[in-house]
Order: structure tokens, then C-alpha cells, then sequence
């Protein structure tokens, strides 16, 4: 097949026409971030004159495609990257096509840091870049992105997780490391649980800031809205006793930013949560109820109170369970009593969070309901138990009347043989 000398010369054209529009620095040098570039989120919008300048009609010459006159920058220093960001996307017109928030720059200078890098020139902190990525950025919730949620603790740990760079600020470096341990990093990070939370939904993103900043209960509340909605009812709520440093001054120098241990914290931990359990009403150990209230008598009583309640409950659904599993091997219709333990799960459920508000009578209701309905699942198995047994018992009678009667009509039938 013969191509027509015109066709190839429109191809020759339009080849000639790209390679004049393409930046000299892609098409001869940097290879390598052009395809990362190519790959990016960015790859429609922006060229590499837009971030570093210089003349991108230059070819092959590294003078003239760096020439300053052109505005070429170069690789930016850290202190120039937040403003070449914000450039863009605080721009409200260029954000409307994208349906994005044109505010991440105003947040940014708002967090701590935004406020070391603007404030204190303090090159250390992060940058979009460090988060982000720099040639190849991806959407922030494309899995692959360093800001997908699972890749979270990973992208934060090549700070946080540094010693040599937490040391100055004194923070801990392992917060990483805890995270993974808790019960929030074995969801997000090996189950891959959706709702699992990430760093930055307690920390925020662009507006960094340790949670506390306002108000801790109300971070936690995002997730365990009702476990909130409970505790801010609660005597604890609100009180300054509410605060490890409260008592451990000497622990201060290990919170130089003085938000954890208060609060839900002061029970429950930072990075490191562990699944919380009914244990924590007993004992002195850290979290639990008598680590403050070691010598407080009523305090002891009440969250005894508690423990007791919730494990009757519990040994009463563990028997209905077992009652129930043997009726259905009996044949026993079941189905409202399976509702009742159902019901009666609900009510052990709810009373984790009620727990919180230390609302004893409250606390008691919910627990007597969910007896209540065991107790009458118990007296309705024994119902339709005796209901089965009598069953069986006349069954038995009119099997042992056929029986009878079928052996007197063999016998009449043999007499009338012999007779015949």
C-alpha cells in the first residue's frame, strides 16, 4: 500500500509543530521527569516553563533554555514552593474547572508547618512537595498517591518517623511505629478498612495541627459521634483534672506541645490505641479507671457498678445463645427469640459509649432491658420446650394405639382365616 506524498508530508508538519511547541528541557534532557510528568495529574495543564520558567523554545541550548531574562528559576528552594502551589490553586478561577478548594495556602500558613517555614525560615518542615510528590502528583485519593489514606503514615513518617529531624522540636519519633499497632493502623493499613482513619483526619492536612488545638473530644467525636455526644454529659468533661500532666509535670518534656493525655487520651492514648475493653473499669494501670481514682471509693463502686452489669448481660446472652443452638436442634421454631438476643446485643453495644457519660441510672436501664428480654427468651424456650415435650408424649401414645390396634387386626384377621 502506497502512502500519498501529501499524507506524509501533513505527519512531517505536524511532528516539526510539536517538537517547536514542546520545551527543550523535556525533549533533550529531562527525560525522566517528563514521564513522570506525563503521568501526573498535572500532564493537561502545566508545562515545565509554568513551575521553572526559561525559554522553551530553545533547542539543545542549556544557556538560552536557562536564561534568567526568561524568568527561569530553576529548582525552587523550600521557602518558594507553598507560594508557586498557592499560584494555582488559590486561584479561584483556575480551581472552578476542577471543583477544588482554592484555600489549602491559607491553610497551610496557618499550620505549624506553615507558621516555622513562614515565621522561623524553617526549611525542615514540610512542604507540598514533601506530601504531594514533585513531577509525577497524583490525585490526592488515587491509591497510588503518597496521600491516599493507607500511604498516610508512610509519606508522614519520612519526618516523624526521622529522629535526627524530630529531635530538634522534641517530638517523639515513633508515633509512626505506635500507630501501626493500634487498633486504627491494623484497620486502615491490614484489614484496608474504609473507615479507618488516616493521619490527617485527626491532624488535618493542609492546616496541620495537633488535635486539642480546639477541642480533642470534638476530633475523636468525628468518627465516635455518639461516644461524644455521652461524654461531654459526663462529670469528666470540661475538667482540668481531665489531663495527665495534671500530675505528671516530670512528663511534660515528652508532650512539649502539651495536647496528649487529656480527655479521651487520658484513658485511651495517642497513636497507640488499643481496642478498648471492660477491664479498664478495674484496676491502677495506665487508662484505667483506678489510675485517678485510686483512693475514690465511689468511683470504684460506680465503674464496679458498670463492669458488673455489662458481664451478667453477656453471661445471659452466652446462655441464650446456648439454649438457642440446642432448640434448633430440637426443631423448635425460633425466630423472635433469635430477635430478642439480637435486641439484647444492641443494648450491650450502646452501653460502651453510654459508659462514657457515667450516667449510672442510665447506664443500669439499658443493661436491665437487655436481661429482661434474655429472661423472657428463657421463658419461652421452656414454653415451646414443654409444648414439644407434651407433643412427643401424645405422639407416643396414639403410635403405641396403632400399634395396639394393628395387632388386634391381625389376630381377628387370622381368627376369621381359621374359621374359614
Amino acid at each position: 500500500m502506497r502512502i500519498p506524498f501529501a499524507l506524509l508530508l501533513c505527519v512531517a508538519a505536524a511532528r516539526a509543530g510539536d517538537d517547536a511547541l514542546s520545551p527543550s528541557c523535556v525533549t533533550h534532557c529531562h527525560g525522566a521527569e517528563q514521564v513522570a510528568h506525563k503521568a501526573s495529574v498535572h500532564a493537561e495543564a502545566l508545562a515545565c516553563v509554568d513551575c521553572h520558567g526559561g525559554d522553551p523554545s530553545a533547542q539543545r541550548d542549556k544557556e538560552k533554555s536557562h536564561d534568567a531574562a526568561k524568568g527561569f528559576a530553576g529548582k525552587l528552594p523550600r521557602t518558594k514552593v507553598p507560594e508557586l502551589c498557592g499560584s494555582c490553586h488559590a486561584d479561584p478561577q483556575k480551581m472552578h474547572a476542577y471543583g477544588l478548594a482554592t484555600d489549602p495556602l491559607a491553610q497551610y500558613r496557618t499550620s505549624i508547618h506553615g507558621q516555622a517555614l513562614f515565621g522561623k525560615g524553617d526549611q525542615n518542615v514540610a512542604v507540598c512537595t514533601d506530601c504531594h510528590g514533585v513531577h509525577g502528583i497524583l490525585k490526592a485519593h488515587d491509591p497510588r498517591a503518597p496521600t491516599a489514606r493507607a500511604n498516610q503514615p508512610a509519606t508522614c513518617g519520612r519526618c516523624h518517623a526521622d529522629a535526627a529531624k524530630m529531635a530538634p522540636y522534641g517530638v517523639p519519633s515513633d508515633t509512626v511505629e505506635r500507630f501501626a499497632k493500634s487498633v486504627h493502623g491494623h484497620a486502615l493499613l491490614v484489614e484496608r478498612s474504609r473507615g479507618a482513619p488516616a493521619c490527617t483526619d485527626c491532624h488535618g492536612s493542609h492546616g496541620a495541627v495537633p488535635p486539642g488545638v480546639r477541642e480533642l473530644v470534638q476530633v475523636c467525636g468525628q468518627c465516635h459521634e455518639h461516644t461524644e455526644q455521652q461524654y461531654r454529659k459526663s462529670p469528666h468533661f470540661g475538667k482540668k483534672d481531665m489531663r495527665c500532666l495534671a500530675c505528671h509535670e516530670e512528663e511534660a518534656k515528652e508532650d512539649p506541645l502539651g495536647f496528649a493525655g487529656q480527655d479521651c487520651t487520658a484513658c485511651h492514648g495517642t497513636h497507640e490505641i488499643g481496642l478498648p475493653d471492660r477491664d479498664m473499669f478495674v484496676g491502677d494501670a495506665v487508662g484505667h479507671c483506678g489510675h485517678c481514682h485510686r483512693d475514690d471509693e465511689v468511683a470504684k463502686a460506680a465503674a464496679q457498678s458498670i463492669l458488673d452489669g455489662t458481664r451478667r448481660l453477656e453471661d445471659a446472652m452466652a446462655r441464650t445463645s446456648d439454649e438457642l443452638g440446642e432448640a434448633k436442634e430440637k426443631g423448635l421454631f425460633i425466630d423472635h427469640e433469635e430477635l430478642y438476643l439480637r435486641e439484647s446485643e444492641r443494648a450491650l453495644v450502646f452501653v460502651a459509649p453510654l459508659a462514657h457519660s457515667l450516667d449510672l441510672a442510665a447506664i443500669g436501664k439499658h443493661l436491665e432491658d437487655g436481661l429482661k428480654r434474655q429472661d423472657r427468651t428463657f421463658e419461652t424456650l421452656e414454653k415451646e420446650g414443654r409444648k414439644l415435650r407434651d407433643r412427643r408424649i401424645l405422639l407416643s401414645g396414639l403410635a403405641g394405639l396403632l400399634l395396639l390396634l394393628s395387632a388386634l387386626a391381625a389376630l381377628k384377621l387370622q381368627t376369621l382365616r381359621r374359621l374359614s
